[in-house]
């Protein structure tokens, strides 16, 4: 690697991972010398803040520590958080593996469309997302005696709400609503991987702190010679560096996002192939393909040449999550990960020994002056940067090979930008009115969002009628908060009544919520037969109908179930004409994860939409249909997507140098914010000859320019008819 890389050395606390009984790997962890010190002080002090280095054992003991403590916890629970659900879903699964209980029996998780808890659940492992749910209902958070905030440095935009609802709830239980109800003191742990906590502290004044040091082995961290213009190349060559020269050890990759993995997955497989193809002769077929365990793994994890290729991101469903997690099969002599950020913190894949780190990750930006939020690919702080290299050194001696000069490393910022400063904040006021804060701007955030930001989230949610001329929430935004969805999706299901297409659009948003539904392999063979493939579901309309026909015929041609059927009743339901789903998502180039993700979400939101509304829910008929009224579906898409609203900039006609007219007709311009916009080459749109006058999205994404995703075509009139208070107010 002496042609990519200088060397570095980098040092890091040694120690041991012992392969004792679970009760001893337990004590071994360096969380168990502090445990007396941690009893006392969450006995005795409202807060305390942990800060811990990698692989001390925090995140799975710290809160066995407090379920012990019965002084604690008597009849109420504990909830610890997750900024990510397969955090949430792994560390739960390991803790109920330790106190040698069923998941969802005494610990548990509740994820968003996914809930392993009863009743009588005493630990409870939650995404940040679902805990202020919650709060939304019980602001005093009253199920619970103490709540663990884990990960905290990520400063993700609902742990830092979080923050302040917790604080919120604190105080409220102190006083006569708290003593009413005879609720305990809430005690609250702060979790956090690096050692700058002077904004906890400041925020919670009084709070005692502990510091814990990890169990980690040196890693070397190894730069770049030069910048590297393609991380995704970059990231090749060094994983396949690392494969052929370096010694027993499972790889790493951080990547950006979901589309970078995958193409680096079937990169990777090409040249592990060809590899395995140069040797067969001698050694037979080394090429295997993992069966039985999903529909279209092939893409998800294979092993070629004796190398288990896994991919990780929060897109893929949990099970799929799950195999990156599971020891190498036997006959592997390596597996390689690719991964998003997901991988930085609390989950632990085991066997990791070499980090591949491109320095990038997806973050979303928004705008308050033109109201537009996008995805940009951008550089790590030095903070992610150390807890990246931190996953090479749990086992053994780590390597983390930085695909950046070390020139560059010195000029990225110490710590992640926290997340309210950057996004939409739209989702948050919606859930602070739901909490019965009037004045959003006088919430005590742990880091006071831009006051711009806020008044245009609460334009937003004005726009949407969630909030009236007074700032107050309206019973329409009550409804909008009891959807697990982004308000303007939420916004898109409600005005399904409307328009009588409920069933429809209930689809639309299910699709919605997942990611890359069609499958296009690269190769100009694979890639004809895919669009060709592909063209049967397009439809002349957009994305969101092309969703629509996608999974209408997915479940007219399939044979699906989430449970197990018997051999016999799925043999007896393919002489019927219909394909397993795995085979029907094969021939048809659809990803078998996605329609297995936008069916779970379909059948939680669905549930959710027929409940009665004195239980939470909303009362609707979902049976509602326009059936084949496309004119009433795309009506329907407008009325929930205006905001998102686009029109083709007017023809401007240009001679070339051959005498021939070029046109400009593919050209959009946003109807919030003027800015410039181009159809996503991946939409249905794409192309198309004469370009939709005008259009709705869902997406919008900034790369080299800014395009559009999720395109549906709709009428400009009909922007007057589904908002004509706003459109007048803009106009």
């Amino acid at each position: 690697m002496s042609s990519l890389f200088k060397k570095r050395k980098h040092g890091a606390s040694a120690g041991g991972d012992t392969r004792q009984s679970i009760a001893e790997a337990r004590k071994n962890l360096p969380v168990f010398k502090f445990r007396s010190e941690f009893c006392d002080k969450i006995k005795n002090h409202e807060v305390v803040l942990v800060t811990s280095e990698t692989g001390s054992g925090k995140s799975t003991q710290i809160p066995q520590y407090v379920l012990d403590m019965t002084s604690l916890t008597r009849a109420f629970a504990i909830c610890v958080t997750q900024p990510r659900r397969v955090a949430a879903i792994t560390v739960a699964s390991r803790v109920a593996k330790e106190r040698n209980c069923r998941l969802g029996s005494e610990v548990g998780y509740r994820v968003r469309f996914d809930d392993k808890t009863n009743p009588s659940t005493k630990l409870i492992y939650a995404t940040d997302g679902m805990l202020l749910r919650q709060a939304m209902l019980d602001p005093l958070l009253s199920a619970y005696s103490v709540i663990l905030l884990d990960e905290a440095h990520q400063r993700s935009l609902q742990t830092d709400v979080l923050f302040g609802a917790c604080k919120r709830a604190m105080e409220a239980r102190k006083k006569s609503q708290g003593k009413a109800k005879n609720l305990p003191p809430l005690k609250v742990v702060v979790m956090s991987a690096t050692l700058d906590i002077e904004t906890f502290l400041a925020f919670f004044q009084g709070a005692e702190t502990i510091k814990i040091p990890g169990r980690q082995y040196p890693v070397q961290i190894i730069y770049t010679k030069e910048p590297q213009e393609d991380y995704i190349d970059a990231a090749l060559c060094a994983t396949l560096q690392i494969h052929e020269d370096s010694e027993e050890g499972d790889i790493l990759v951080f990547l950006p996002g979901q589309e970078e993995i995958e193409d680096l997955a079937l990169l990777l497989k090409s040249h592990l192939d060809e590899t395995a193809n140069l040797t067969k002769s001698l050694t037979g077929d080394v090429v295997q393909s993992l069966r039985g365990i999903g529909t279209d793994l092939s893409k998800t994890a294979n092993i070629v040449n004796g190398v288990l290729v896994c991919v990780l991101y929060a897109a893929l469903p949990p099970e799929m999550q799950m195999f990156a997690f599971q020891p190498k099969p036997e006959g592997c002599t390596r597996k390689i990960v690719l991964s998003t950020n997901i991988a930085e913190t609390s989950v632990t894949l085991q066997g990791i020994r070499y980090i591949v780190d491109t320095g990038k990750e997806k973050s979303r930006e928004f705008s308050s002056s033109t109201g537009m939020e996008s995805l940009h690919v951008q550089d790590i702080s030095k903070a992610q940067a150390a807890q990246r290299t931190g996953r090479a050194g749990r086992v053994s001696k780590g390597f983390c090979f930085r695909l950046y000069t070390e020139d560059a490393f010195e000029t990225l910022q110490d710590t992640t930008t926290p997340e309210i400063l950057r996004v939409n904040l739209a989702q948050v006021v919606l859930q602070l009115k739901g909490m019965g804060v009037e004045d959003p701007l006088k919430f005590e955030f742990i880091t006071p969002p831009n006051p711009q930001s806020l008044k245009s989230a609460c334009q937003h949610l004005f726009a949407l009628g969630a909030l009236d001329d007074k700032m107050q929430l309206t019973d329409y935004g009550s409804k909008l908060a009891r959807l697990p969805l982004d308000p303007t999706f939420a916004h898109l299901l409600l005005q399904s009544e409307k328009y009588g297409c409920t069933a429809e659009i209930l689809v639309a948003v299910s699709m919605l919520s997942a990611e890359n539904i069609l499958f296009r392999p690269s190769g100009d063979q694979l890639s004809e037969k895919a669009a060709e493939a592909h063209r049967r579901f397009a439809s002349h309309e957009g994305d969101l109908p092309t969703f629509l026909n996608i999974y209408r015929a997915w479940r007219t041609e399939a044979i699906y179930t989430s449970s197990r059927k018997s051999k016999e009743k799925k043999n007896k339901e393919s002489g019927k004409g219909k394909l397993l789903h795995g085979e029907w998502c094969r021939r048809s180039f659809i990803s078998a994860r996605a329609m297995s993700r936008a069916n779970d979400v379909h059948h939680q939101l669905r549930a959710i939409c027929t409940r009665p509304v004195d239980r939470n829910g909303l009362g609707m008929d979902v049976s509602k249909s326009c059936s084949e009224d496309m004119e009433a579906f795309l009506k329907c898409v407008c009325a929930g997507l205006f905001l998102q609203s686009a029109e083709r900039v007017k023809e401007t006609k240009q001679v070339d140098e051959t005498g021939g007219v070029l046109s400009s007709t593919r050209k959009y311009r946003t109807k919030v914010g003027n800015r410039p916009v181009s159809i996503h080459p991946t939409s249905t749109l794409f192309g198309r000859n004469p370009a939709p006058k005008c259009v709705v999205y869902t997406e919008l994404v900034t790369t080299k320019k800014t395009y559009i995703r999720g395109v549906s075509q709709i009428r400009e009139s009909w922007l007057n008819e589904v908002a004509p208070q706003f459109f007048s107010i803009s106009n």
